[in-house]
């Protein structure tokens, strides 16, 4: 895993743009989960992206995530105090499925030696600096219920100043309230579509 998504990014539009098959004015990013920071990242420096679909938008992961844990944990990972860290992340692993895979999950996808070296490394995935570098028009998927991400896709939404953006919350009475509209991706689905449609001038 890497912050700087244009690395991987760049190189696959070069490959596009050479099929007969690709439009090249139409060329659309999608991100998914994560990947609303990482496609978002690299339309900040590939402007041959006709546009952005972010579900959801992250506009700081390591914000998003150190959200979930309390807030004695980040100041210990910061100061370096892994030996006291470590044991009350394992002891909060053990209440909290969702943490436990979360943070297991974290160090395979990224390749962290430990808990604490996750939390560090997630520090690297941020649009601060950079969100002002899109251009290209914006979707900004939003869940209702999301515990992941809460908050993140409205950030995204005012760091992008030099893109026209849309930003889309979809909600439990829709089956679309949770992370990436997970059990409603019909809805989600139709509110891309369209944007793409009104967006592309299909």
């Amino acid at each position: 895993m890497r912050p700087d998504w244009e690395a991987v990014v760049t190189p696959v539009v070069d490959y596009a743009l050479t099929r007969d098959e690709i439009a090249p004015g139409e060329i659309v990013l999608f991100g998914y989960s994560l990947g609303g920071y990482l496609v978002a990242r690299a339309a900040a420096f590939e402007h041959r992206v006709a546009a952005l679909i972010l579900d959801d938008g992250i506009h700081d992961f390591h914000a998003a995530f150190a959200a979930g844990l309390p807030p004695f944990i980040g100041a210990w990972v910061a100061d370096g105090r892994d030996d006291v860290a470590l044991p009350v992340l394992g002891m909060l692993m053990t209440g909290s499925t969702q943490l436990r895979w979360g943070l297991r999950n974290g160090m395979w996808v990224f390749g962290a030696e430990s808990f604490a070296d996750l939390i560090r490394m997630a520090r690297g995935y941020t649009l601060d600096g950079v969100a002002h570098q899109i251009l290209a028009p914006t979707l900004i998927m939003d869940a209702e219920n999301d515990k992941f991400l809460k908050g993140q896709p409205q950030l995204v939404e005012e760091a992008l100043t030099g893109a026209s953006t849309t930003l889309v919350t979809l909600t439990e009475d829709e089956g679309a309230g949770e992370h990436t509209h997970a059990g409603g991706l019909g809805r989600a689905h139709q509110a891309m579509f369209d944007w793409l449609d009104a967006t592309l001038g299909a």
